[in-house]
């Protein structure tokens, strides 16, 4: 039973972790619970652009988000030194044109007294966008009462596995690891208490189980069962459980019971020699090829709280056991013998051996 982030096989296994986050990285999956960017983080940056003639740079001033364009805005472009000024549009953009390549370019504007810069943008082979994001007063706002919210007492409420919760099977050197990485997610305001810890019961042939690095400290292992415990502050609490699974044939099934709603089914596996995935909770299926790795992508919908994932591993490569059986008992016959032997032979007595001497 382990209680540590720090089990030998886990530790193996997280390599595949970071294989499996690649795939989801790279592979058109749409979340069920798409994230907004943060456009005040990205205010400044340079994008090269094929849909605007090389040589010209355009600068988009926005308040706070993509729907807020700031138009009348002037923006100081610095352009080897000299400074052209310029207004933007209805759509918030100002733009200048006909540089040639190497030309170095700043951007500046102010907003309600806000300075906005772009970072040093060179002029290439395409065009250039630059993004200059004033803060709205509004998100400010809401910014700083959710974050006394989120020091408020808890309330009784609920909380899902989010849509970028996934389930990933990785075979490698024998051995079947399964991961589970859960977003648990709270969407209210405040903390919320579900009542007791989020109990997840893995299924019983597991072994080596373990909560990996990049979760939440809330979350404890102890043979096949991880417990996290309350409350769940806003957002999302990050839980990943990796557990061994053996497998004496060429199947295994994975029956998981979820003790919160999980907002859609997704699960991936890595695609070795014949292996293959099934379930009733897939909609789609399909095998795709990512960096050299091949992997199976099986996408469904939501899974009610208490109700099970059902997954089948077919195809995994194993070794016969009836060799072994028959070495144990080859073995176990030999000693057998051995005994009888050693029980069975008679001593002499020591009148026979007298007349044997005479």
């Amino acid at each position: 039973m382990e209680k540590t982030k720090n089990s030998p096989h886990v530790l193996y296994g997280s390599l595949y972790v970071l294989h499996g986050l690649v795939f989801l990285l790279t592979t058109a999956v749409v979340s069920a619970q798409p994230q907004m960017p943060d456009f005040k983080a990205m205010s400044g940056s340079v994008l090269p652009v094929t849909d605007i003639p090389a040589g010209t740079i355009t600068a988009r001033v926005i308040r706070g988000s993509m729907d807020q364009n700031i138009a009348g805005q002037v923006v100081e472009f610095t352009v080897d030194g000299a400074v052209r000024k310029v207004t933007t549009d209805a759509n918030g953009r100002a733009t200048i044109a006909g540089l040639k390549a190497g030309t170095r370019v700043r951007a500046v504007a102010v907003v309600d007294g806000e300075r906005l810069e772009s970072k040093d943008a060179v002029v290439g082979g395409s065009g250039l966008r630059i993004i200059l994001v004033a803060t709205d007063p509004n998100s400010a706002a809401r910014a700083a009462e959710d974050a006394a919210l989120a020091k408020a007492p808890p309330v009784k409420g609920l909380v899902v596995l989010g849509g970028d919760s996934r389930v990933i099977a990785e075979f490698s050197e024998d051995r079947l690891t399964i991961f589970y990485l859960l977003d648990v997610v709270n969407t209210a305001r405040t903390p919320v208490d579900i009542g007791g810890p989020l109990i997840f019961d893995l299924p019983r042939a597991a072994r080596g189980t373990a909560v990996m690095e990049g979760s939440t400290k809330q979350a404890t292992a102890m043979g096949p069962r991880v417990t996290v415990i309350g409350p769940f502050a806003p957002g999302v609490t990050p839980v990943r459980i990796a557990y061994e699974l053996p497998h004496g044939g060429p199947t295994v099934r994975i029956d998981q019971r979820w003790p919160a709603a999980m907002q859609e089914t997704a699960v991936i596996v890595s695609k070795v020699s014949n292996i293959d995935a099934a379930s009733p909770q897939f909609a789609t299926k399909q095998t795709r090829t990512e960096g050299g790795a091949s992997f199976i992508l099986g996408l469904g919908p939501a899974i009610a709280a208490g109700q099970a994932l059902v997954l089948d591993i077919t195809g995994l490569p194993h070794h016969s056991r009836w060799p072994r059986y028959l070495a144990l008992g080859l073995a176990g016959a030999v000693m057998v013998v051995g005994i009888w032997a050693a029980i069975a032979v008679p001593t002499r007595k020591p009148r026979e051996r007298g007349r044997a001497g005479d």
